[in-house]
């Protein structure tokens, strides 16, 4: 792959750029240190290959930048945390894609007394290409959650959690909003001081503004904390069942496995491996249900103490379970790799490669995608 020229220009015009940037921003502390807040700015260039994750998608060069305020505060058992951030992205040829996203996180923390728990809400609005359906998006999200544990003797422990996130596409009249309402519980046993058995449920409901509900109950085992020696994380695998109401259609059902995977090998002090799997019932915009499958495993590298290296492998399938999808099924593999640099405490400076590739029964969905990006960031 060979990038063009425009691209090549500025990607030879900011790497000198990066490595004499400097910031004025500090962080700043008070109330004895209880109350934290760190700005970061950051300035990158991308270019992707297929703009719009799909056969006939075009390649462009965005320049973008990045303004996020954090702010902290521990005090006692709760602890708040709240960041607002802007990122500005400017395309060099299809400008109607460029896009000023606001995003808005706040959580608030009880880690500490008998029962624990956290409560997260956020607002952000989001541009992004969409492989399950080939086009790129401009939508509103919105999402609340609440998690809560409580111990309830000496072995066993009960959490919970209930959460909504929403989906309001813009300027695409073919696209269906998308409501979540879920809520779950678990049962943990502390097989010793390290390793918990846990057995969970979930129930979710998806709404559509096409007036289609979709319905998931799930039942899942699985164990979370030291899995092995060096390995650490979460296992979890179980049964799922959907259930569709769709206007004008007959009610459909599907079931299915479901799982959650992640898990870290700290093979030595430098080197580390993750490993992710998934998989679950989603609905996508265009108001399909699909059996999601994805896997991944990505490897990070200290080469010193200012300069670390990554390398990613990933694959999966989407599988369209409605009848009017015709038996559509999309294959998927990915790699990606980069490596960054630490200047200083403040100045950091990464670039990264991903290459995609998706297999599919429709012709739109048969495509591949490069994407390179430069990128410096300050915190302070």
């Amino acid at each position: 792959m060979r990038l063009p020229a425009a691209a090549r220009s500025a990607l030879l015009f900011l790497c000198p750029l990066l490595a004499t940037c400097t910031s004025a921003l500090a962080l700043i502390k008070f109330n004895d240190g209880h109350d934290e807040i760190f700005v970061t700015g950051s300035a990158g260039m991308t270019y992707d290959s297929n703009l719009f994750a799909s056969s006939e998608g075009d390649g462009d060069t965005s320049y973008n930048g990045n303004v996020e305020l954090e702010y902290r505060r521990k005090a006692g058992m709760l602890g708040v945390g709240a960041t607002l951030d802007c990122q500005i992205s400017r395309f060099q040829s299809h400008t109607e894609e460029n896009f000023a996203n606001p995003d808005f996180k706040a959580e608030l923390t009880k880690d500490s007394g008998r029962t624990t728990g956290m409560l997260r809400v956020g607002v952000r609005r989001e541009n992004r290409a969409e492989t399950a359906i080939n086009l790129r998006t401009k939508s509103w999200n919105y999402d609340a959650e609440l998690t809560a544990k409580y111990p309830v003797i000496e072995r066993y422990s009960i959490s919970g959690l209930a959460g909504y996130s929403r989906r309001d596409f813009q300027e695409n009249t073919s696209l269906v909003d998308i409501d979540t309402y879920n809520a779950g519980a678990d049962l943990l046993y502390a097989l010793n001081s390290q390793r918990d058995l846990v057995v969970g449920y979930r129930h979710r409901i998806t709404d559509t503004t096409a007036s289609t509900t979709d319905t998931d109950d799930s039942a899942t085992v699985g164990v979370t904390g030291r899995i092995l020696p060096k390995l650490s994380g979460s296992f979890r695998i179980g049964l799922q069942q959907r259930s569709v109401e769709r206007r004008g259609a007959p009610d459909e059902s599907f079931s299915s496995a479901t799982s959650t995977v992640g898990a870290t090998w700290t093979v030595s002090t430098r080197l580390s491996v993750t490993a992710t799997a998934a998989k679950d019932f989603v609905t996508v915009a265009t108001d399909a249900s699909v059996d999601s499958t994805s896997l991944g495993m990505t490897a990070q590298y200290a080469m010193n103490s200012k300069t670390s290296a990554f390398a990613g492998i990933g694959g999966g399938r989407y599988r369209f379970l409605d009848t009017g999808a015709r038996g559509r099924h999309d294959d998927f593999a990915s790699f990606s790799a980069g490596v960054a640099r630490a200047f200083n405490e403040h100045l950091r400076v990464s670039l990264s490669y991903l290459y995609y590739k998706n297999w599919s029964t429709l012709a739109l969905s048969d495509f591949d995608r490069h994407t390179i990006s430069v990128n410096v960031s300050s915190r302070w």
